[in-house]
């Protein structure tokens, strides 16, 4: 994968790179050794029973409408259009569009370019 040289749209879903799963889809924006970006959409996908764990923390912003986080430890947080939120390193979490009726989510995410998951994904 190689970075352009042109602007991509998050709102357009524009990526180097897009991959669908059961819980949605995500398409990645820059990915270096230093840094790595992605947008994620979700829409009426299930919810990813399992729990990750990120080595480093993870910025997250939300593009269009909100995301219920579920984070072991300190409770659930939604967040909606234009707010921000880092996931601390270590921390057990899952994420999904809210509420599970309501409009589809995109948000994008931004980690250090060594991050990885307790399942491997990033």
């Amino acid at each position: 994968m190689t970075d352009t040289e042109q602007p991509l749209s998050v709102l357009r879903q524009h990526a180097l790179e897009v991959a669908e799963t059961p819980y949605g889809s995500v398409g990645v924006l820059h990915a270096s050794e230093d840094l790595k970006a992605w947008w994620i959409w979700k829409d009426e996908e299930d919810v990813d029973p399992a729990w990750k764990v990120n080595a480093r923390d993870d910025f997250l912003y939300v593009v269009t409408g909100a995301l219920k986080l579920e984070l072991r430890g300190r409770g659930d947080v939604v967040l909606e259009t234009g707010d921000s939120f880092v996931i601390r390193a270590g921390e057990p979490f899952r994420g999904y569009r809210w509420p599970r009726d309501g409009k589809s989510c995109l948000f994008v995410a931004v980690s250090p370019g060594d991050q990885t998951t307790s399942d491997g994904v990033f």
